[in-house]
């Protein structure tokens, strides 16, 4: 059974991936500027530059993956994006309320009432 994500989560979910990606990015960037004529130094940085994209790669998938998971949640009512405030409240009980009254004059038959002459 699964356990749908708490707001809390989610929020934390997308902070931290979105700092991996921007370390990770970072990361690279400061290894790919080095000079360097060594070949040790040019094989650790193409070792560096390997773990940094998969661990970028890894990050990207995991966006993916919660914004599926988010897709998911919202479309089987689950996730609150909207929520309502005091106005929009206010405002779908006085439509509800209208409605329903007009709902109830057309069973009564007092709104569409045709004449016959």
């Amino acid at each position: 059974m699964d356990s749908q994500p708490t707001s809390k989560a989610l929020h934390y979910r997308i902070n931290n991936n979105i700092s991996q990606l921007l370390q990770r990015f970072e990361n690279i960037m400061a290894t790919a500027t080095v000079e360097s004529t060594s070949h040790t130094t040019t094989a650790v940085e193409t070792y560096q530059l390997d773990v940094e994209s998969t661990a970028l790669i890894r990050a990207a998938e995991d966006i993916l993956s919660l914004t599926r998971v988010m897709k998911e949640t919202w479309l089987f009512g689950k996730l609150d994006t909207l929520g309502e405030d005091e106005s929009e409240t206010r405002r779908r009980e006085e439509l509800e309320r209208d409605a329903a009254v007009i709902q109830k004059a057309i069973e009564d038959g007092g709104v569409l009432k045709t004449t016959k002459k």
